[in-house]
Order: C-alpha cells, then structure tokens, then sequence
C-alpha cells in the first residue's frame, strides 16, 4: 500500500497481496470478495472520490459497499502510520 498526499488530492495504491490479506484478515474476512487480489487505485479530492480504477480498468464491477470499506480501512491504516 502507497499513499501520495499533494494539497487536498490524496491518491491511494493498494497492492494485490494487500486486497488479499484484506479480505482475508482473521476475524474480519470477506468471503464473497470481488477485490481479493485485485490492484486497486483510488485518488481523492477534498474527500471526493474522483478517480479509481481496479487491475488498471477503470470499468471493473466490485461491489461498491466492500470497495468503501476497504478504502476506509486502508485510510485509517494510512492515518495512523503517517501520525495524523
């Protein structure tokens, strides 16, 4: 997982092996996951999505429900890590 802050843009990597730890993570896991092991990337601007794209497609079908907590999840990660 990599994250890029710039102003008020936030851009989001998470790797293919995060997604599947993610979605795999002991007591929290997904089982029906549609993003296990898939390369997500997701950009932000004052908070506002604006740019995603999952395995390099920016039209891949995910369940928009796990996608919003798995971003949340990985910006908490992320938060804590850089101390804010």
């Amino acid at each position: 997982m990599r994250a890029k802050k710039i102003g008020n843009t936030i851009k989001i990597w998470i790797s293919a092996n995060d997604t599947y730890a993610w979605a795999h993570k002991i007591g929290k896991c997904w089982p029906c996951s549609t993003l296990s092991g898939k390369r997500v990337f997701a950009e932000f601007d004052d908070g506002d999505l604006i740019d995603i794209t999952i395995n390099g497609k920016s039209n891949f079908d995910c369940d928009a429900y796990e996608l919003n907590i798995m971003i949340a999840d990985f910006m908490e990660l992320i938060l804590k890590l850089k101390g804010n």
